[in-house]
């Protein structure tokens, strides 16, 4: 056993299952964080293409587009690679408590061993299931369901992964054992955690403090090289998505007008309603009082007809006006139409 394999050995991941039992998955070494595996039922899955940029420049690019996708404050991601090939996993919302000290975690998808061939395939996850499709002996798409899915469900899951769809049939979901080791991880330039190599630096002794600080110190500048690449690329990036903002505002604003243009030919409008009112009542009316509180409209109106029926039954038969009660104003001053708006379309089909 090489020396790396001895120090991989060393600090690799005590993994648990993220259930209420806490079961230990994989024993890992003496100076090995825990590992918690999360369900897949927990997870969001992404896969993103990174395959044209030069291989220093995927990582920081993942952790931009990444970070893009997350659905709340508090989301945490792990990031796999195959290749030029991000796999994404995005836990929205982490269990309180249980990534305490230098405790990390990882999807169980990782932990599932890929097919021997290429094709689609359904597993038996820790809740759940999961649809995948392996292309090229890498996933290509990835779909959960809390039970086995249907045959339409599962038909677009295939189609959406760009499969040929003849005669759909529905697989039983397989029950794979666990992998020792995920299929995508990335291999790290060091083994363990810092708090790891920290408990390894005291029990080494006084004899490696030397060491232990010059590594301390090219991590820091490493760290701040990279931080300094990845505010470049963000600025860059910034400079990119300028423009489009602007062009996003724009389109808003002028999507408000329209919608403040639309609203002026609604049917319950009050100029509609005007013409609406006065329409089929006879010729010499005049308006004198218009009052509107919702969908409560009291009018006013001066005219030679003093019959309230005449005023009723001109209504009767139009839809937002149709509930109308007429009284004579004091003195025969007009006539008072009280009506409740009828919303067009109320009581259809929705």
């Amino acid at each position: 056993m090489t020396l790396r394999e001895r120090l991989t050995t060393l600090f690799s991941p005590t993994r648990r299952l993220g259930d209420p039992e806490a079961r230990v998955l994989h024993a890992g070494g003496a100076l090995g964080p825990v590992q918690w595996v999360v369900a897949r039922a927990d997870c969001h899955y992404r896969r993103l293409d990174f395959a044209q940029l030069a291989p220093r420049q995927r990582a920081a690019a993942a952790a931009v587009a990444v970070r893009r996708q997350e659905p709340a404050p508090g989301a945490l991601h792990h990031v796999a690679w195959t290749g030029g090939t991000a796999h994404a996993w995005v836990w929205p919302e982490p269990t309180a408590g249980l990534l305490e000290g230098d405790a990390g975690w990882i999807p169980e998808t990782l932990l599932r061993a890929p097919p021997a061939a290429d094709g689609p395939r359904l597993l038996a996850m820790m809740r759940g299931v999961e649809g995948q499709v392996w292309r090229d002996g890498e996933l290509r798409a990835s779909q959960w369901w809390p039970a086995s899915p249907d045959t339409a469900a599962w038909a677009r899951f295939l189609r959406a992964a760009g499969l040929a769809i003849d005669d759909v049939v529905v697989p039983e979901p397989e029950a794979i054992a666990w992998a020792d080791r995920p299929w995508g991880d990335r291999p790290a330039g060091l083994p363990g955690s810092p708090a790891a190599l920290e408990r390894l630096a005291w029990v080494a002794g006084i004899g490696l403090v030397a060491l232990g600080l010059g590594w301390q110190l090219a991590a820091q500048a490493s760290w701040g090289f990279g931080q300094w690449r990845l505010d470049q690329r963000l600025a860059e990036l910034r400079a990119q998505a300028t423009p489009l903002l602007e062009a996003r505002e724009r389109a808003d604003a002028a999507m408000r007008r329209i919608q403040a243009y639309q609203s002026l030919a609604a049917a319950d409008n009050d100029y509609h309603l005007v013409a609406e009112v006065i329409g089929p009542l006879p010729a010499d009316t005049r308006l004198v009082g218009w009052r509107r509180e919702g969908d409560r409209l009291q009018v006013g109106l001066q005219s030679a007809e003093a019959d309230p029926r005449r005023f009723v039954s001109a209504f009767q038969a139009h839809p937002v006006l149709a509930d109308v009660a007429a009284n004579p104003m004091p003195n025969g001053a007009g006539m008072q139409l009280d009506f409740d708006l009828a919303r067009p379309g109320e009581g259809g089909e929705e």
